[in-house]
């Protein structure tokens, strides 16, 4: 069986480095927990219904919380392996040195709104809002960390592809190839 070649202008496939592959272990680890929390408080709400007990209201608003998070904490790993959404028309119609410079250029406008936003979040988290959440009544810029963080990483990730060769669909981690 032989192997597929990568799209047109994408180039050999290279490992990534260490550093970054770890981190997207991270991510995905902390994207994996974040959906088995969601999981985990949307059926427990499900089985509270059910009984004659009163229910907690926090899981509803927790679970709510909970997929603001998992985007947000997605969002680097998404844009490191260029699997956010984007317009491919443009690989098909320009080729080397050109496709390179396109890359370059779409990752310095992700980068520069992502730092953007993680700004605004920082002025969110930092503000010292006196609201709280209505269930879990935590103050409301806590929960404005994690898009914070992930805009942050986004930012990064976006940066570093422009140093780093672009990643395919294709591209696996090292440990997961066939020998």
């Amino acid at each position: 069986m032989t192997p597929t070649p990568p799209p047109p202008g994408t180039g050999p496939l290279q490992p990534r480095p260490t550093v970054i592959r770890r981190l997207e272990i991270a991510e995905l680890t902390t994207g994996a927990l974040m959906v088995m929390m969601i999981f985990a408080l949307m059926l427990t709400q499900a089985t509270q219904r059910h009984l004659p007990v009163a229910g907690w209201v926090w899981t509803g608003e927790l679970a709510r919380f909970g997929l603001v998070w998992l985007a947000f904490s997605l969002a680097g790993h998404l844009v490191g392996r260029d699997e956010h959404i984007t317009l491919k028309l443009v690989d098909f119609v320009v080729r080397g040195r050109a496709l390179r410079a396109v890359w370059i250029l779409a990752n310095l406008v992700v980068a520069a709104v992502a730092i953007a936003f993680a700004l605004d979040a920082a002025e969110l988290v930092f503000g010292g809002s006196p609201q709280t959440t209505p269930a879990m009544n935590i103050p409301l810029s806590w929960t404005y960390v994690i898009p914070m963080v992930g805009l942050g990483l986004a930012a990064l990730r976006a940066l570093a592809n422009t140093l780093l060769p672009r990643p395919t669909s294709m591209e696996t981690f090292p440990e997961e190839q066939n020998p």
